[in-house]
């Protein structure tokens, strides 16, 4: 964790500046460095969460509650992973809930808390006792009781869990919805844009393979200008070089930029996102078969 402290203890002579918030995940050590060290003195940092890092967390642990309760009956004497009970679809459809509730509630902790239960009552809640109290109203509600209120349309409650899965993973939505936590997100951000930037690191300097420091400082300061002004930002370092780049080669590095910016459109595309989603939620299926088959197999079960 040297890199991340040297950057923070050079920052006042190298930039003027007090570093006063780190953007990082929950079981990052940096920080702790950080903070051990006292780099600024009396002058604490802040440690943020990474939202993206925060949403991950409910999938995480509730995936965790399916491995761990499989085979287990539950209050109701029924296993948690049936047909209308906590499939992994239904999981990652509440850790998406759980996401906008954080990124939809940036201005209070305590309607990001609010929107946080409210997914949890909402799935709750049956024909005989609907409990939508703490979900929006109006007809643009994501809560299709509520907007049937104002509506008039017809609703039933298909989307609800039983109470005995709901019970299970209660405590899950307590850790998730504590304060200090919360208030860590109020930021809205992500390290997104650190991995993206890594990641043209690695395109140049793979991990898994041993440079010299001199061919390291190339690789990274190339990724620098890259990620900052595209890839035709090196015709400048090329007529600092004195070089003149020719037409094919300005033309090839703009088609490169190109690429990118419609990669990067394709991807924030909502049918993209959908196929991805889909994508995702068939490898986990796989993986959950490929676990039930070994456990299937296991040495002495038969």
């Amino acid at each position: 964790m040297s890199g991340v402290l040297n950057i923070f203890q050079r920052s006042e002579t190298s930039r003027k500046a007090c570093y006063t918030q780190y953007l990082g995940d929950g079981d990052s050590k940096g920080f702790l460095t950080i903070k051990e060290a006292k780099v600024y003195g009396d002058t604490e940092v802040e440690k943020l969460e990474c939202v993206g890092h925060v949403q991950k967390r409910m999938g995480t642990r509730l995936r965790n509650i399916l491995k761990m309760s499989k085979g287990i009956k539950l209050s109701d004497g029924k296993n948690i992973s049936e047909r209308g009970r906590l499939t992994l679809k239904e999981v990652d459809s509440i850790q998406h809930y759980y996401e906008l509730a954080i990124r939809k509630n940036l201005s209070s902790v305590e309607d990001m808390k609010r929107a946080i239960w409210a997914i949890y009552f909402h799935k709750l809640s049956t024909e005989d006792n609907p409990q939508h109290a703490l979900s929006p109203l109006g007809e643009d509600s994501w809560c299709g009781y509520n907007r049937s209120i104002v509506t008039g349309e017809f609703y039933i409650h298909k989307h609800s869990l039983p109470e005995s899965i709901l019970l299970k993973v209660k405590k899950v939505f307590r850790d998730l919805t504590e304060k200090d936590l919360l208030k860590k997100c109020l930021h809205g951000r992500t390290q997104n844009p650190n991995e993206s930037f890594n990641k043209c690191i690695w395109e140049r300097i793979p991990k898994t393979v041993f440079v010299g420091i001199e061919t390291l400082k190339f690789g990274v300061m190339d990724a620098v200008i890259c990620f900052n002004d595209g890839y035709v930002s090196r015709i400048k370092v090329f007529e600092a070089l004195g070089i003149k780049p020719g037409y094919n080669t300005e033309r090839a590095l703009l088609i490169i930029d190109n690429k990118r910016i419609f990669e990067a459109e394709r991807i924030v595309n909502k049918v993209s996102l959908e196929a991805r989603n889909k994508r995702r939620s068939l490898k986990r299926k796989m993986d959950k078969q490929n676990l039930d088959e070994e456990n299937e197999y296991q040495a002495g079960k038969y």
